[in-house]
């Protein structure tokens, strides 16, 4: 095993009672177990979230060709295929937003969103060498649930088609169940609402799935799919006072259930060496970081080198002095205005002086 326990305060949510109903055959698989997690590599084989293929959801670009926001390669010889449904509206005000959100960043993907729209997805693990659906057994975790400044404002996220989640033990999310008996679970067609309940800022985005702070990992839900091709994601920002866009990000496992893993901004560089600049996102490859991360997040400091100063004497007393344009000096001798004159002693004492 690699990467993967159980953090402290994470629990499943939708697990039934003696009194939910009908209990399944086979209960629903339980991912806060840290054997579970190893068991089915659910942090070794995590979907990666690194390439786009086609940027084209909803067909509003920013690419051409069909529908959809192809991943590319996020588990070895799959990607991943989200399609809008219905309707969908980007935020239409930033010209530098938008679609143009839309895809990876940081090994999250994101896609933007105007307020006050919701839009029906579907999520297709697909052969990237045939396209056909493609089923597996994988997690995906849904990040940074906040909403703006207006207090009726809210962001909503309903998953559907899932076989579990678990969100962390003081989880700021206000949570639906729809669908969570361990019947439902278990058969694969769990689906809760996940709701914002405190807003937020760019300032306390996640930078990494797997280094969430306890802030983030309280914005956060880790769903589970058991042999699964595809499940169903509804978006909905509403409530805000002013349009504006946002953006939803998405991953594969994240510190919910796996080990969080050990970042160079975490390292003190040996004497003489400084952070890089993209220290917050490197990870070590050791953990905690050690020496043996020193040169992948620190770069050696050059000292710059000054040149000493000659002292100068040309202008000082001696350099234009009393006696050096005097009565004494008008003629206009060798030593006088001469040679030297002009020079270290030129206007001095001696430039115009008694010598004369």
């Amino acid at each position: 095993m690699q990467n993967c326990m159980l953090p402290r305060k994470n629990k499943r949510r939708g697990h039934s009672g003696s009194d939910a109903g009908p209990e399944p055959d086979v209960p629903p698989t339980d991912i806060t177990e840290p054997a579970v997690v190893e068991e089915l590599s659910l942090c070794e084989r995590t979907l990666k979230m690194n390439n786009v293929i086609r940027n084209n959801l909803g067909g509003a670009g920013p690419d051409g060709g069909d529908e959809g926001i192809l991943f590319g390669n996020v588990m070895e010889g799959k990607d991943l295929l989200v399609s809008a449904s219905n309707t969908y509206t980007p935020n239409m005000l930033n010209p530098s937003g938008g679609v143009l959100r839309n895809g990876v960043r940081q090994g999250f993907g994101v896609i933007n969103m105007a307020s006050g729209s919701s839009v029906s997805l579907d999520f297709s693990l697909k052969d990237s060498a045939t396209g056909a659906d493609s089923p597996d057994t994988f997690v995906v975790t849904f990040f940074d649930g906040d909403h703006g400044m207006a207090h009726e404002s809210s962001e909503a996220l309903t998953i559907t088609g899932m076989s579990n989640f678990i969100v962390d033990e003081d989880t700021e999310l206000e949570i639906t169940e729809t669908a969570t008996d361990d019947v439902s679970l278990a058969g694969g067609v769990g689906a809760a609402t996940f709701t914002s309940t405190l807003r937020g800022s760019k300032e306390d985005n996640p930078v990494s799935p797997l280094a969430l702070t306890s802030l983030q990992a309280k914005r956060s839900v880790e769903a589970y799919f058991e042999n699964k091709a595809t499940f169903s994601v509804t978006l909905a920002e509403s409530g805000y006072v002013n349009p504006q866009g946002r953006n939803f990000f998405f991953a594969g496992a994240s510190t919910l259930t796996c080990e969080k893993e050990a970042k160079c901004s975490s390292y003190e560089c040996a004497l003489g060496w400084r952070l890089k600049q993209d220290a917050e996102f490197t990870v070590c490859t050791t953990k905690p970081c050690s020496v043996a991360d020193n040169d992948a997040c620190c770069f050696e400091e050059v000292q710059a080198i000054v040149p000493p100063t000659a002292p100068a004497m040309g202008g000082g007393n001696m350099g234009g002095g009393n006696m050096g344009g005097g009565n004494m000096g008008r003629k206009k001798g060798n030593m006088g205005g001469g040679n030297m004159g002009g020079g270290n002693m030129g206007g001095g004492n001696m430039g115009g002086g008694g010598m004369r």
